[in-house]
């Protein structure tokens, strides 16, 4: 299986945190097993999520605080994002901002995946471990407290109308509240920022679209680089896209790829996916552009992604996105 990785960047804005605060920060190295100058004279360089997770327990641990992730993510930098950090500062519009990092999150880390979620009102970002990842909360934390931060700088009017995490509530909550407000609440299914949609295309005031897609092709090759193999994923996801209301089935992607059937689902495994979730995933992909682009009625598009009835569909999409179809095409 492909080891999860985190760029090495990361580490050292939680040891700048820690060393700021005092800690030992060779004590935090040797318990994760990792070297300081190896990290800051390659802080481009990747590191084992595992060995991530162990620095963020001592960091834990030593600095007695429960909360350093929300520090970690407060002080960070754009460039401790390295790339991906340029183009958010280059983004034109806070909604480009989150497509960059739904699409680039890979560079920061491979232990999570990044997608968009709806609801009336707002879009969120939905953070989701990939399986046998050994992500940290704190490393979470620190995340989601770098996005909020960052895009407050860059729009200082945004709004943030909701931070779900999954870590069981503190018993001093107040870190969280002073870093994103009363919207935070714990013990969620799921990993959520969520920003306030009216606004997300409105031009930033710094944004450049032309630096920006310097940026996103330099983005492009760092993340070809970061995954040498062929991106089977992406190949297998083309191949449904070509017949959306009548999607190939295992046998035929199988050949379409030149693999077996059973390596292929050993493929899938290891990046974390599979032949049911890349049809549903396709299924909600394609509803969304029926419904929004080509405008079609809730009942054709049950009809050609294969549903029972419409009601069955809309159970389904509310799963996806948050809300009714209907709702949907409006927002």
């Amino acid at each position: 299986m492909t080891t999860a990785t985190t760029v090495a960047a990361w580490p050292l804005a939680l040891l700048d945190t820690l060393a700021a605060a005092g800690v030992d920060a060779p004590a935090l190295l040797r318990e994760a097993g990792l070297e300081g100058e190896a990290l800051a004279a390659d802080p481009g360089g990747r590191v084992p999520v595992a060995a991530m997770s162990l620095l963020w327990a001592a960091a834990e641990r030593l600095s007695g605080d429960p909360a350093v992730g929300l520090r970690v993510g407060a002080r960070a930098q754009p460039m401790h994002l390295r790339i991906l950090g340029l183009l958010v500062q280059t983004a034109p519009t806070l909604d480009r901002v989150l497509d960059l990092v739904v699409r680039f999150q890979a560079l920061i880390s491979t232990s999570v995946t990044v997608t968009r979620v709806h609801r009336p009102g707002a879009v969120g970002l939905a953070i989701q471990a990939r399986p046998g990842a050994p992500v940290h909360p704190c490393a979470l934390d620190a995340f989601v407290a770098a996005h909020v931060r960052h895009l407050r700088r860059l729009a200082p009017g945004v709004r943030i109308t909701g931070v779900d995490l999954c870590r069981s509530a503190p018993g001093d909550p107040g870190p969280w509240r002073a870093a994103f407000g009363e919207v935070v609440r714990f013990g969620r299914e799921r990993d959520v920022i969520w920003h306030r949609a009216e606004g997300l295309r409105d031009p930033l005031p710094l944004g450049d679209a032309a630096l920006c897609r310097q940026h996103e092709t330099l983005a492009e090759q760092a993340l070809a680089e970061l995954d040498r193999a062929p991106p089977l994923i992406q190949t297998l996801r083309g191949l449904l896209r070509v017949r959306p209301d009548a999607p190939p089935s295992l046998a035929e992607l199988a050949r379409a790829v030149n693999l077996s059937e059973r390596s292929l689902r050993r493929r899938l495994s290891e990046a974390g996916s599979g032949y049911r979730k890349l049809i549903e995933e396709q299924r909600a992909e394609q509803a969304a552009v029926w419904l929004r682009q080509e405008k079609l009625p809730v009942a054709e598009v049950a009809r050609r992604l294969g549903f029972s009835d419409a009601s069955n569909f809309g159970k389904a999409f509310k799963r996806w996105y948050g809300m009714a179809p209907d709702h949907f095409r409006r927002s």
